[in-house]
This record gives structure tokens, sequence and C-alpha cells, in this order.
């Protein structure tokens, strides 16, 4: 998957962007840039111009915690053989609470994990309706385009070649909360948002764990920069299974067993913080 030098310029420009706006034009032109992007970064049933905003969902609300997950849904406009791009506003989706085309999904689980945070991190009981909830966050796709829930590398190859613009993003958005909704996306921002990684000596890169990760959270400062510190810290990254996990026999886990085990690693990251500085 390689760049041309055009597009490499481009990267350049998405580093300096300062506004979201600024940043999503420089990305579609990048993506209309692309070469033999099918099969790589873009499924071929999707038309590689096609790109979803996201992002703050209520500037208003927005208490700081940034959800973000592999891709929308496009399997309603493939059925319907859509061969044009689709550009689309998640955001009004997610704070509508509803998505007639079916491109955003989950919103149960982003209320309840929103919920969560709320109580845990932000020492916030105050009770609130899902719709109030999905107003607080904001929602990061790592595949712009889009996907349609197959059990490949591509919405992950996605975000790789366009890590630099995903860099940017999260940045503007300043999120004190970031939950990854997969492994593989954990894996991807811990590693080249924050740089925390290590090179081998036979080339091997991987992700530095220990001191840094605290059961399902990595900490770091207002610079990016990992730290083991909780006083020092300003951004939580937690790690959270993908919505779309199954458990035996194929079987989807349900919204409250999903919680449950998000509760239970972010209240496990609470006592374990406090027994240690304590």
């Amino acid at each position: 998957m390689r760049k041309t030098m055009e597009q490499i310029v481009l990267e350049g420009q998405a580093a300096k962007c300062e506004s979201l706006e600024e940043l999503y034009l420089v990305w579609q032109m990048m993506q209309q840039m692309e070469e033999e992007p099918y099969g790589a970064t873009c499924y071929g049933e999707i038309e590689q111009r096609s790109f979803h905003i996201d992002g703050i969902v209520s500037p208003e609300d927005y208490n700081g915690t940034l959800f973000i997950l592999k891709e929308t849904n496009m399997r309603k406009f493939i059925q319907q053989g859509q061969t044009m791009p689709v550009i689309s506003d998640v955001r009004k989706q997610v704070a509508s609470g509803k998505s007639l085309t079916g491109e955003v999904e989950y919103l149960d689980y982003l209320a309840g994990m929103q919920k969560i945070v709320n109580e845990q991190f932000y020492k916030n009981t105050a009770k609130s309706s899902n719709l109030k909830l999905l107003k607080q966050l904001a929602v990061l796709y790592v595949n712009k385009r889009g996907g349609k829930g197959a059990a490949d590398d591509i919405s992950m190859q996605y975000g790789q070649y366009y890590i630099e613009f995903i860099k940017t993003q999260i940045r503007l958005l300043k999120p004190k909360t970031i939950v990854c909704c997969s492994d593989e996306i954990f894996r991807l921002i811990v590693m080249e948002v924050f740089h925390n990684k290590k090179q081998k000596k036979n080339q091997e890169i991987y992700m530095k764990w220990k001191n840094l990760v605290v059961g399902d959270v990595f900490l770091a400062d207002s610079n990016f920069r990992p730290t083991s510190n909780e006083e020092h810290a300003a951004i939580r990254v937690v790690r959270m299974w993908n919505p779309a996990y199954r458990v035996n026999n194929g079987q989807y886990v349900s919204v409250d067993e999903y919680l449950k085990e998000f509760e239970r690693r972010v209240t496990a990251e609470t006592m374990e913080m406090t027994e240690k500085n304590s």
C-alpha cells in the first residue's frame, strides 16, 4: 500500500490542520488519490470516495469521552446496489439515537459505557437518558469509508494507512477518556497515537505494556506521552471488546453482559490506582 509524493504531502498538511472541517477536506482528497484501494483499504462494493463524518456529537454537551469503533455499517447501501459515493454525517444519527440507514450501530452500548465512564472517572452519578448520554460523547470510526461487518483486515489496514489523519483527529477532539472498541484498535491507538512502541533487533515492532497498562487501561499525559503516574495522566485509554463480540456457538454478547464487562474493566483500574497511590 504505497503512497505517492502528493499523498505524503497531504499527510503533512493533515498534521497542521487546526479544525476538523479542514482535516476532513484533506482526508477526502487523500482518499480520492489512493491508488488501488480495493481489497486493501476499501471493500469492492463501496465507492472509494465514500466518507463518514464523525467526531463530537454535541459541542455543548461533550465531556471528553471518545469512543473509537472499527467502521460504519454499509450493508444496506450494498444490498441496494449503491454505486455513487456515500457522504454521511454520522454525528446526527448518534444525536438522534437512531440510524435509519443502519450505518451507526450499538448506540445502546455507547450510552451504557458513557454512563459508566461518568460514574467511575468523572464522579458524575446524575441520572441521564440515553439521548443525553449520547450527546456527551464523540465517536471516531477507524475506516471512514465504512465496511460490512466482515472478519477481515481491511478496516484496520485503512487505519494504518490513514494513521496520520487519525492522530490529528484525536488531538483536535482533546479527549480525556478514549474507549477502544477492540483489541486491534487499542494496539493501533496506543502504539501509533501515543508512540508507545519499541523495535527489537530483528526489526519487529511491539507495544510496551510493563508499568504502562494497568489491567485494560493505558495512561498518557497532556502531550500524548505514556505515563505510569496517575497524577500526571490527562488521558485514559480503555481496551474493550468489539460490540460485535461473540462467545460460544457464535452467540453475540448481550448489552447487559457487555456493559458488566466494561464496568469491571474500568472499576478494576480505579481500584488498582487507588491501592498504588495509598
